[in-house]
C-alpha cells in the first residue's frame, strides 16, 4: 500500500506538471510572437511656435516604434524651449518674422562655419511663405557658439540669455547650446549628420 501511494502521488506530480508546463510554453509562445513581431523606428522633428511669446516657443523630438501590423507605439520624447524671429508673426517678412508653417528637409553639421552661424546647427530647405509673396532662405536650427562648439569672445558666439535675448533670430530656430547638441545626440542614433533626410522638420502654431 505504501508504494502504490508513492506511485501514486508521483503519478499525480507527473502530471501536474506537464499540465503547467503546456501552459508556461504557450504563454512563452505567445509572448515570443509578439516580441518577434517586425517593426520599425521612425523620428519626427515638430517646431509648435507660440504666439504669444515667438520666443519662447517649443521643438519637440519624438520616436516612434511600428509594427508590421500598424500599431504604433511612441518610445521617446523630449523637447526644449525655441525662439524664432525677432517677435513678427508675419511669416512673409523677411529677417525678422517666424517660419512659416510647413515641412522641412533638414541636414545636421556637427562643426558648421558659416559667416555668422557656426557649430551644431541644422539646415533647413528653403520655404515660401503661405502668402506666396516671400521665399525663406538661409533658415537653420542652431544656437551660439564657435565652430568646435565651444563660447566665444563675440555675441554671436556666446550664449548670454538675457541681453539681448538670444532665442530671438532673424527667423531661424534657435536654441541654447546644451540643448541643441542633445537634439543632435538624439538625432544621430537615427540619422546621419551630413545627409538631408525629407520632410524631416514640421511647424505648426
Amino acid at each position: 500500500m505504501r508504494r502504490t501511494h508513492i506511485h501514486s502521488s508521483a503519478t499525480r506530480l507527473v502530471a501536474t506538471s506537464t499540465a503547467l508546463g503546456a501552459l508556461v510554453l504557450a504563454g512563452a509562445g505567445s509572448t515570443a510572437a509578439h516580441a518577434a513581431e517586425p517593426y520599425a523606428y521612425s523620428t519626427t522633428l515638430t517646431f509648435d511656435k507660440n504666439p504669444s511669446d515667438p520666443s519662447n516657443s517649443r521643438l519637440y523630438w519624438r520616436v516612434f516604434r511600428t509594427y508590421e501590423s500598424g500599431r504604433q507605439v511612441k518610445v521617446r520624447e523630449v523637447s526644449w524651449r525655441a525662439g524664432s524671429g525677432l517677435g513678427v508673426k508675419n511669416e512673409c517678412t523677411k529677417n525678422r518674422g517666424w517660419l512659416p508653417n510647413g515641412y522641412y528637409d533638414v541636414t545636421l553639421y556637427m562643426q558648421y562655419n558659416g559667416s555668422a552661424i557656426k557649430g551644431v546647427v541644422f539646415k533647413l530647405s528653403d520655404k515660401k511663405c503661405a502668402a506666396g509673396t516671400a521665399t525663406r532662405t538661409e533658415l537653420f536650427i542652431h544656437s551660439e557658439m564657435t565652430r568646435t562648439g565651444g563660447q566665444g569672445g563675440i555675441e554671436s558666439q556666446r550664449w548670454t540669455d538675457r541681453n539681448p535675448n538670444d532665442y530671438l533670430s532673424q527667423g531661424c530656430i534657435k536654441l541654447n547650446p546644451t540643448d541643441v547638441k542633445a537634439l543632435a545626440a538624439q538625432y544621430q542614433q537615427y540619422h546621419r549628420a551630413g545627409t538631408a533626410v525629407r520632410g524631416k522638420l514640421a511647424v505648426v502654431s
